[in-house]
């Protein structure tokens, strides 16, 4: 079998032919590949485990009313699980505590779309928002509290 010879510009397709004639003609490289696959399958377990860890953290934090840390650690969980209701309903209280309010109606927002079910993250959209315009401070002409969310299925 004759490869095509690549210049350097094509380096990477070079590389690629490569690789696909050591995984035809050496089963054991495609086995340590496949191993490699399967271990970077568990790397995904790792950031569910660290997501964890950040939320732990997070929570310590908040208990310590160490806001900015919470705040900080429960991004890093949405950036890596952008549907973590709960880390959304978290970074909302945190923002709160901060008066930041703003973005803690859009986290708590986010974290009563992911779960519509929860009456608690719903409660707290709620709530916040109530808050806002008694404070005077939403400029806009928001909604009634009932109508800013769907009605729960039940």
């Amino acid at each position: 079998m004759q490869c095509k010879i690549y210049d350097a510009v094509d380096e990477t397709n070079s590389l690629n032919v490569m690789v696909i004639n050591v995984l035809k003609y050496n089963p054991l490289a495609f086995i340590a590949i496949l191993v490699s696959f399967m271990l970077s399958g568990c790397a995904m377990f790792q950031d569910t485990s660290q997501t964890e860890a950040y939320n732990r953290f997070a929570i310590r934090a908040a208990q310590a009313q160490l806001w900015n840390e919470a705040i900080f650690r429960w991004k890093q969980v949405i950036d890596v699980d952008p549907d973590d209701s709960k880390a959304h309903n978290n970074l909302g209280v945190a923002y709160e505590a901060v008066g930041n309010i703003d973005e803690a109606i859009a986290a708590y927002q986010r974290a009563a779309e992911l779960e519509p079910d929860n009456k608690y993250y719903r409660l707290n959209y709620r709530r916040c928002r109530i808050h806002l315009r008694r404070s005077g401070l939403d400029d806009e002409d928001a909604l009634q509290p009932e109508e800013e969310l769907p009605p729960a299925e039940q």
